[in-house]
């Protein structure tokens, strides 16, 4: 029983690392690194149309 559950928690972890890599792949070929990269502490941007939240 024990075995059975190590074999399964391996593969979960398998299965939760190759979305990982999966997503990853995907945001980069989406998005260039200066955008990434480009995000300001406390700054919400609304990248469709340009806006910042307002402040409460």
């Amino acid at each position: 029983m024990v075995a059975v559950m190590n074999w399964g928690a391996w593969a979960v972890a398998t299965v939760l690392a190759l979305w990982m890599g999966f997503d990853l792949l995907r945001t980069n070929r989406s998005f260039d690194e200066s955008f990434l990269l480009s995000s300001e502490e406390g700054e919400i941007v609304d990248a469709e149309i340009g806006e910042t939240a307002a402040r409460s």
